[in-house]
């Protein structure tokens, strides 16, 4: 295994651990803000319209969906560096995962600095069958 395929192996190990302990976090974080928004919705009604209201927690839960959506998207990198494929979703994920300071700016980066080599497009770039491995 050359030290390509061993950085591969290592970034998409990291990634989805990476991905689901965010899962995790994001959970127990969620779950304690729903807890509290019963509250937040009474004190926002005193001062607000409930239409008002309804659209600050509605914009709270979409944007949830959003970072649920990227860490799925982190996971799937992951698993997609292992299998060397889908080179460009996973450099847009990395980009984009570089926003999460301070972790996922590492993680991002180091991603990022292993799939611009050459060889590493090489490698995603030729058929599984045809690496010679095997």
């Amino acid at each position: 295994m050359n030290r390509d395929e061993r950085h591969l192996k290592l970034l998409s190990k990291i990634q989805i651990i990476y991905g689901i302990a965010n899962l995790f976090v994001s959970y127990y974080y969620y779950e304690a803000l729903f807890i509290l928004v019963h509250e937040y919705r009474k004190m926002l009604e005193q001062s607000r319209p409930e239409l008002e209201v309804a659209l600050l927690l509605g914009f709270g839960f979409v944007l949830l969906l959003i970072g649920i959506a990227i860490l799925f998207c982190i996971i799937l990198t992951g698993q997609s560096l292992a299998q060397h494929q889908n080179y460009t979703f996973c450099l847009i994920v990395a980009a984009a995962e570089c926003l999460i300071f301070p972790i996922g700016t590492i993680i991002g980066i180091s991603t990022i600095w292993v799939l611009r080599r050459d060889s590493v497009k090489t490698l995603f770039a030729t058929p599984e069958g045809e690496s010679g491995i095997g």
